[in-house]
């Protein structure tokens, strides 16, 4: 069976953090139950999808999924295994937030199968953790990550946020080595964007937000890559750093072109070379009849495209790039019958030339530095 995977979107949260722009928002008990239910009925509804296909990675995201009340996340893993074929090793993994997880529900996400958590720290720095809006303390943090373990919970990652306002080398440097000191298996270290619409993006159009420049933004970076190097996290994708075998695989699906499917609100899907995402009004989605509507799947999507050949192209080659490991020319030709040169041409020359780029037997893959300026390179390789 050729393999598939799924992302379930929950899009509540205690409240938005200052940066974030993501599809979340609060709501009470009673709007959580009506979401979980009509999600568990797209994905009954969805079954003929995962028809001949196993499914190789679940991924619960946000928002926050651990708000929910953790039995409405093992009605959810329910309806997954009875809708979909799910791998006996498949990693399933559900995003915390270190403010709403209180030891019992890991023992509940257990129950349900999940084995991989992603935890939400940001910084062990309480100051910059107000700045940024977040509902928690490192302490609170410690105490999170510690009852998963206790729980039993071997597969962990923290995701961090650097080049925040008013951070210093010192203070991430202080994230940092708190972090690695604790062993988690995976760190998603991320370039804070100020995105419009945040309230972040208010203060820096009035001048208020105070960032590190361009120069100490490099210098987190090199140390971020030396140190975690240093403690035997290697760097496998832009963002993300891991221990030895303890790579995401639902992402690295996403970044090899694994067919995936995505459940609730906004949640985007690939399937058999067409892509869409789901309406993003909470008031329409819980309104679809999803079990007897014929029209409830043209009503469910936002936005559906087929990727023509140029498209599936330069998702092959911006995909790829993200990784370490970087692009097969190899498997490139086999797939479309032409080779790298001949379709990306002049761009690709000039990154191989200037070093962004690198050519190593018929693999093509970022330098270190290419890596930090890949938007540059990406835009470039975009086809006309």
């Amino acid at each position: 069976m050729s393999e598939l995977e799924l992302y379930i979107h929950i899009p509540f949260c205690a409240k938005k953090c200052s940066y974030c722009d993501f599809l979340s928002f609060p709501a009470g008990q009673e709007a959580q139950e009506a979401y979980v239910a009509q999600l568990i009925r797209e994905i009954n509804a969805s079954a003929i999808m995962g028809r001949d296909r196993e499914v190789s990675s679940v991924f619960i995201g946000g928002g926050t999924p651990s708000i929910l009340d953790p039995r409405m996340i093992v009605d959810i893993m329910s309806a997954v295994r009875h809708s979909f074929c799910v791998s006996k090793d498949a990693e399933i993994t559900i995003e915390c937030n270190p403010g709403s997880t209180l030891r019992h529900k890991f023992a509940v996400y257990r129950s349900a199968g999940i084995n991989r958590l992603s935890i939400g720290l940001q910084s062990a720095d309480n100051a910059e953790l107000r700045m940024l809006g977040r509902i928690h303390s490192y302490e609170e943090f410690l105490k999170c990550y510690q009852g998963a373990r206790m729980e039993g919970f071997e597969n962990i990652n923290v995701d961090l946020i650097d080049c925040i306002p008013m951070q210093t080398m010192h203070t991430w440097k202080k994230t940092l080595r708190s972090v690695v000191m604790l062993r988690p298996e995976h760190l998603s270290v991320y370039n804070l964007i100020v995105e419009e619409g945040t309230p972040f993006y208010e203060m820096q159009q009035k001048g208020l937000l105070m960032l590190p420049d361009e120069e100490e933004q490099a210098a987190m970076d090199e140390f971020t890559r030396s140190f975690l190097r240093r403690n035997g996290y290697e760097r496998y994708e832009i963002s993300n750093f891991a221990r030895e075998g303890a790579a995401c695989r639902h992402n690295v699906g996403y970044w090899t072109g694994v067919n995936y499917l995505g459940f609730g609100l906004g949640a985007s899907s690939l399937y058999d070379g067409t892509r869409w995402s789901n309406i993003r009004d909470i008031s329409g989605y819980l309104a679809i009849d999803l079990l007897h509507d014929q029209q409830a799947e043209e009503k469910l999507r936002a936005e559906v495209h087929e990727l023509d050949e140029k498209e599936q192209m330069e998702e092959y080659m911006f995909l790829g790039l993200r990784m370490t490991r970087g692009v097969s020319e190899t498997g490139f030709k086999e797939r479309f019958g032409r080779t790298v040169d001949n379709v990306f041409g002049e761009a690709l020359s000039r990154h191989l030339e200037d070093g962004l780029l690198l050519r190593e037997g018929s693999v093509i893959r970022f330098s270190e530095r290419g890596m930090d300026l890949s938007n540059t390179v990406l835009s470039d390789l975009l086809l006309d």
